[in-house]
């Protein structure tokens, strides 16, 4: 049997601190034109027992055509948030 299941999208996010942190895609959402990505922390080890971190990051274009996954505005958050929470 073939196995179709693609391989899940990581991502890394610096925080404010500087720490990074990887973050698998989990869904992408499109609002208002745009693309929303809910990201899922992915767990240090396999024995880490910490409940995962869900973010939400809007996903642009740079420059270069590649994919840059940036902070919603409040009301882009709210709005894919519910869109989500309806899922």
């Amino acid at each position: 049997m073939v196995d179709n299941m693609e391989e899940p999208i990581v991502v890394t996010i610096t925080g404010p601190d500087g720490s990074e942190q990887d973050f698998a895609q989990d869904v992408v959402i499109p609002y208002d034109g745009k693309e929303f990505a809910v990201l899922v922390s992915i767990p240090e080890s396999e024995s880490d027992t910490k409940e995962p971190e869900i973010i939400l990051a809007r996903i642009d274009t740079d420059e270069n055509g590649e994919a840059e996954y940036v902070p919603p505005t409040d009301e882009e958050y709210d709005a894919v948030e519910a869109i989500y929470n309806e899922m």
